[in-house]
């Protein structure tokens, strides 16, 4: 999903920098400095036993408690059956200080070509939300 949403702010604006992370990987210092250079951020999450990756909860609090403003902000997540991810990622980047300018986007197991599609498109008009 997040490789997808980035082709489709990529497509929108060919000049906004993107930088992909997996947060159970990469150092979070990193992650968190480049959400203070950043205009706006993306967070993701499948749901897992009706809640977030550990990795990505441990962001989320992290920024919650250094009180990011002036910075626009979305969800994405996939899930099996209840989907609770994205709602609960929107949750928490508000708790941080963001403006979330849309209510994100989650798709059913693992994206097909059709929810792939979907998650260019929503990438394209993100970008349109922070310009």
């Amino acid at each position: 999903m997040a490789e997808a949403i980035a082709r489709g702010i990529e497509s929108a604006d060919p000049d906004v920098k993107i930088k992909l992370y997996n947060a159970a990987h990469a150092d979070k210092n990193d992650i968190i400095s480049e959400v203070f250079k950043s205009k706006a951020i993306l967070v993701g999450s499948p749901t897992i036993n009706g809640g977030i990756l550990h990795s990505i909860a441990g962001l989320l609090e992290m920024m919650r408690g250094l009180k990011f403003r002036n910075k626009k902000a979305a969800a994405f997540g996939s899930y099996g059956w209840s989907g609770e991810s994205v709602r609960q990622i929107h949750d928490a980047l508000v708790k941080g200080g963001f403006s979330v300018v849309t209510e994100g986007i989650r798709t059913n197991w693992v994206p097909d070509e059709d929810a792939l599609a979907a998650c260019e498109t929503f990438g394209s008009e993100f970008v349109d939300t922070i310009k």
